[in-house]
């Protein structure tokens, strides 16, 4: 008899991973996820010692996989959310559209600490201005990831460009206090290359 294959918790994760995104996350189940590997139930109950824990790795999973951008500016980790939200609807469920135990932390964004430290240096903010600026950018590409996850609105890829470009001078002119539009134009252009 050959020797049974060895069935990793990545292999696990990543099987996990396409049975959401495929059916939905009320489709993860042991048995499903079982069945999509063409396995037994053991190799599962092995890697994780429940359905919680698995869930927990799985959301781990997918902030690592497929919400950790490599962006080369600032838009460009707007645009790669939203991106996520439009393409994989089901994942986006997962992770942003879950009941949350009390104190958990509401937003996922494995991005931040080094958007907030960019944005610190290119636009000499303070620490916590800077983090209160990428908040507020947080907030509303979510809400509109929203949206488009459960099918609420449409966003063209020119709506997405101009509602960003809109937003991001409203709390740019805020955050700088600026008083004219050749100055904002200046942070604005210190601003394109944030990421890079």
């Amino acid at each position: 008899m050959p020797p049974q294959k060895r069935i990793f918790q990545q292999d696990i994760l990543q099987a996990a991973a396409e049975l959401v995104a495929q059916q939905g996350p009320q489709a993860l189940s042991v048995r499903s996820l079982a069945r999509a590997m063409g396995c037994s139930t053991q190799p599962i109950y092995s890697a994780f010692e429940s359905m919680d824990a698995l869930h927990t790795a799985l959301i781990d999973y997918v902030r690592e996989h497929y919400l950790r951008a490599q962006a080369s500016s600032y838009k460009q980790v707007a645009l790669s959310f939203l991106n996520f939200a439009r393409s994989q609807k089901n994942l986006f469920r997962l992770v942003y559209l879950r009941q949350r135990p009390a104190g958990e932390t509401l937003f996922e964004d494995p991005n931040a600490e080094e958007t907030i430290r960019q944005l610190q240096a290119s636009l000499e903010l303070s620490g916590e201005k800077a983090t209160e600026l990428h908040r507020r950018m947080v907030y509303y590409c979510y809400s509109m990831a929203v949206m488009m996850a459960t099918g609420y609105l449409e966003f063209s890829e020119e709506e997405i460009d101009r509602e960003l470009t809109e937003y991001y001078r409203i709390v740019l002119s805020y955050y700088k206090q600026v008083k004219s539009e050749e100055e904002l134009q200046h942070w604005l252009y210190r601003s394109r290359n944030l990421l890079g």
